[in-house]
């Protein structure tokens, strides 16, 4: 009997521990995740807008009018290079070959030209000494060989400048004193005219700011501007007006926020960011950005 109880209380007991741990495992946990501050906006009157940073000089697709396989690669992502400074090199290995042949073409040009001008003196000569001694058309034909000749020799010359000139267009330079915003060039890797496998940018920013249509009414270009890091209300930065692209495009830039209209259309307008700021800033990142407005 007491065996029964005993166990009786050990079962009572083991379903009160039991559930105990269920409820404390369902309890609300707290967060662990620092919530994001709230951003103050800097103006009573004010348009808000997203801006994306972008090179001043807009990104540069390096391109080039050959194709070719890549043989040589001179930078990477986020080196800065000067106006001039080689980017790449393509294999020139067949034309190379072409122009070692055309040289020895030429070569033979040359003297076949020499033959030839050697063979019209010597007639020439004996032309002079005695003129029933050469007949006209024999004449005619030594001085057609040496024009021929020369027609010959310049058209391989006129054919090994081409070559030239086609070799210096496989090895790429940089067209601008900027940074490589992006590198996907590798050794043995094709690259064909329309690749995207390097972007170029100038060290100086610009914000493009997006403003929404039923806010363009409001706008003014030359009022004060502010841009603030996303997340972070304290980093802001003073904004430059520098034009208004005057034609409204429909929205691609989306910030995710899940009551944001995407079926909108929107007014771009260009700022410049200073060149010196306390923070870092990359070409693509997203920042939110108020610009004072007219009271309407």
């Amino acid at each position: 009997m007491k065996s029964f109880y005993t166990l009786l209380v050990l079962s009572i007991i083991g379903i009160i521990v039991g559930l105990g741990v269920i409820f404390y495992d369902q309890r609300p946990k707290e967060s662990q995740t620092e919530p994001i501050p709230e951003l103050k906006p800097p103006y009573k009157n004010f348009i808000a807008g997203t801006g994306i940073v972008e090179s001043g000089s807009k990104n540069i697709q390096i391109g080039s009018s050959i194709s070719g396989v890549i043989s040589k690669v001179n930078v990477e992502s986020g080196d800065n290079v000067k106006k001039g400074e080689l980017l790449f090199t393509l294999n020139e290995k067949n034309l190379t070959a072409k122009i070692t042949a055309l040289q020895a073409e030429i070569e033979l040009a040359k003297t076949k030209l020499q033959k030839a001008q050697h063979q019209f003196q010597i007639i020439k000569s004996f032309k002079k000494v005695s003129p029933q001694m050469v007949k006209k058309t024999k004449y005619t034909a030594a001085k057609d060989s040496v024009t021929e000749a020369e027609a010959a020799l310049s058209v391989a010359k006129s054919k090994l400048k081409v070559l030239q000139k086609e070799l210096s267009l496989y090895t790429v330079y940089s067209p601008i004193d900027g940074k490589v915003l992006e590198s996907k060039l590798n050794i043995g890797k094709y690259f064909a005219p329309s690749s995207k496998l390097l972007i170029l940018g100038s060290s100086t920013l610009n914000l493009r700011v997006d403003i929404n249509e039923y806010d363009v009414y409001k706008f003014m270009p030359d009022t004060n501007a502010v841009a603030f890091v996303r997340g972070h209300p304290k980093l802001k930065i003073s904004l430059k007006y520098l034009y208004t692209m005057p034609y409204v495009v429909p929205k691609k830039n989306l910030t995710g926020i899940a009551t944001e209209r995407t079926d909108t259309r929107v007014l771009q307008v260009l700022y410049a960011l200073p060149k010196k700021v306390d923070f870092p800033l990359f070409v693509g990142q997203q920042l939110d950005v108020f610009v004072q407005s007219k009271d309407k």
